[in-house]
């Protein structure tokens, strides 16, 4: 399968007091690509809504070199990679005007019965669409390093809003990113730019629910943790550099 293009400029709305993309608007952008990829291929939301399945992703892996700019236009190229009965690989690269790759995403993603709130296996007439290579095992992604029991991390809670949820009725991946963001010092944010972001996603979080973000934080990387109580919703590791 060739892989998908779109372009897109960066708008001041989808930068953060940096003048940068902000992170939570690269995962946007690439579930938008993999979204028009769908779209254009005739598979989009409607054909797989309709049979009451939903789109999820279970593991980020980014590696930024830098973020995009203000009024910069970038080209967003995916294709569905590898696939086994209930999994898929899907990769995203981010190319600025020059033609060099500035991001790379990784991920894995599967489908969920939406109703159940359960996995589900891929409907084969809409993962050939997409003319990945069927595969026996998806290549892992490595998992982030845990908080352990011994470390002491800052906390702060956030209440789940209607806004927050999204068209599979739980809550939007990007969330979580500002989830993992705003526990951190704005002193640290403004000065040092992320290099790299391991993001596993553990169990729902729905309408309603309060959660807690987590962070340890030494030197140059962290460690997240978003919890409903006693459950882990999602674990992170981020890697960060001086700006």
């Amino acid at each position: 399968m060739q892989p998908f293009d779109i372009t897109r400029r960066v708008e001041y709305y989808e930068a953060d007091m940096t003048g940068q993309l902000a992170l939570p608007m690269i995962l946007n952008w690439a579930v938008l690509a993999s979204k028009m990829q769908s779209d254009a291929l005739g598979v989009g939301q409607e054909v797989h809504l309709a049979r009451g399945l939903g789109w999820i992703i279970l593991q980020y892996e980014v590696t930024i070199k830098r973020r995009p700019k203000i009024n910069e236009p970038i080209k967003i190229q995916t294709f569905a990679a590898k696939y086994n009965p209930f999994f898929v690989r899907r990769p995203f690269a981010f190319f600025d005007a020059a033609g060099d790759e500035i991001i790379r995403v990784d991920s894995i993603w599967t489908m969920i019965d939406i109703a159940h709130r359960h996995m589900a296996r891929l409907p084969e007439d809409i993962i050939d669409r997409y003319q990945a290579e069927r595969v026996k095992q998806i290549p892992r992604i490595p998992n982030p390093e845990q908080i352990t029991s011994a470390e002491v991390y800052e906390e702060n809670d956030y209440h789940v809003r209607y806004l927050d949820i999204d068209a599979n009725q739980h809550v939007n991946n990007s969330k979580y990113f500002e989830w993992m963001q705003d526990v951190m010092t704005p002193e640290f944010l403004a000065t040092h730019e992320i290099t790299t972001i391991n993001l596993k996603f553990e169990n729902e979080i729905r309408l309603g629910h309060t959660i807690q973000s987590q962070v340890v934080h030494q030197d140059h990387e962290s460690k997240h943790r978003i919890m409903m109580g006693n459950v882990v919703s999602a674990e992170a590791e981020f890697k960060w550099r001086d700006a």
